[in-house]
């Protein structure tokens, strides 16, 4: 599955891929006011995941609003895999003022 708004698939695997979403694709989208509020948070092992609250203006000026589970996956101490979980219909009427077909 692809995020079209970011070009990016639903989960990213690798260095490269995380950091080119976090630098490059994320600000694209999340333009000014950014504030990510961590509500639980836990690891075991190799995994890890952080529930979440976004909020954001928008490029389009839109203010943005929605909760979030990102599953972290570790290999050797370092961020390896991130999968992030949303209501991914309210992201798209908050963007473009309709849900997709």
């Amino acid at each position: 599955m692809i995020d079209h708004t970011l070009e990016v698939t639903h989960h990213m695997v690798g260095r490269k891929a995380i950091v080119r979403f976090w630098a490059e694709a994320f600000p694209r989208l999340f333009a000014d006011d950014l504030d990510v509020t961590c509500h639980t948070s836990h690891a075991d092992g190799g995994r890890g995941t952080v529930e979440a609250t976004v909020t954001a203006t928008l490029a389009n000026g839109n203010h943005y609003i929605n909760d979030y589970c990102f599953v972290l996956e570790f290999r050797d101490g370092l961020i390896h895999r991130v999968r992030e979980y949303t209501d991914t219909a309210r992201g798209h009427r908050m963007t473009f003022g309709s849900v997709p077909p």
